[in-house]
């Protein structure tokens, strides 16, 4: 197998004529290759999201979505950042905290991920930061009181496998927040330059059902017309019954393998 049929496969069109399917599809970035573009990338990263209004609308999102819920035993809330980039998402959650937090951050990219951690030194919180793919986290199941993610499951081939994992490592009660790229012509551009999925937020919000999330609801991200054109973001709370399902599968698993 050539490396070219090693990389995911991206659709790009795909529409049926009576009993004939056309469909177009482009091979996708292969892990290391995301990674490089990333490393690339990341010491101006910052600066465009600045300049495309990304940190605003972000603490504009954050200022419902961080509060409420509560913790184990008065513990320290904790929290993951699947897909940290430099760390804008997850300093906006922190600008709307008053205690100190524990908050883990995974990027398959080291220099994304250098950059994050230099981003949040000074926020109240305790850090820990892994090179990691989210489609197979490191954590235990129900690990953390929120998970958050950003422009980050439509860059795989598998995006369902990564809401299973991040929905897997939610505790019940739980809550969890997804920002996408809209179908937009700023959305074609990057799905272009990025040979990103293309996905629609219905489609986004059933996978979410499936592995245990229930009170969806669909967010502004911001209050720009720009930023809310580009994005939108997609909450939900891990129910005690999504729990109970992801552990009668790995029930059923254990049976099938002892």
């Amino acid at each position: 197998m050539t490396p070219d049929m090693q990389k995911p496969k991206i659709p790009v069109f795909e529409r049926w004529f009576g009993t004939w399917q056309i469909a177009v599809s482009r091979r996708g970035y292969s892990v290391d290759d995301l990674r490089q573009a990333y490393d690339d990338e990341a010491s101006m990263w910052t600066g465009k999201l600045t300049k495309l209004g990304f940190l605003e609308a972000y603490q504009h999102l954050m200022t419902s979505f961080a509060k409420g819920g509560s913790t184990v035993g008065g513990a320290p809330l904790r929290v993951l950042d699947c897909g940290v980039g430099t760390g804008a998402l997850s300093r906006a959650f922190a600008n709307e905290m008053t205690d100190v937090f524990d908050l883990s951050v995974v990027d398959i990219s080291p220099s994304m991920l250098s950059e994050a951690q230099s981003n949040l030194a000074a926020l109240p919180r305790r850090f820990e930061g892994r090179i990691a793919d989210i489609q197979d986290l490191p954590f235990p199941d129900a690990s953390f009181d929120r998970v958050i993610c950003a422009h980050t499951i439509e860059h795989l081939a598998g995006p369902e496998a990564a809401i299973s994992e991040m929905c897997r490592v939610l505790r019940p009660g739980g809550k969890l927040l997804l920002v996408l790229t809209r179908k937009s012509a700023f959305g074609t551009y990057i799905h272009l330059k990025w040979r990103t999925q293309r996905l629609d937020p219905g489609v986004v919000k059933t996978w979410l059902g499936h592995h245990g999330l229930g009170d969806l609801e669909e967010l502004p991200v911001g209050q720009r017309a720009w930023t809310r054109l580009w994005s939108t973001a997609i909450a939900g709370r891990k129910t005690n019954a999504g729990h109970q399902s992801l552990q009668d599968n790995t029930d059923a698993s254990f049976r099938r393998t002892a």
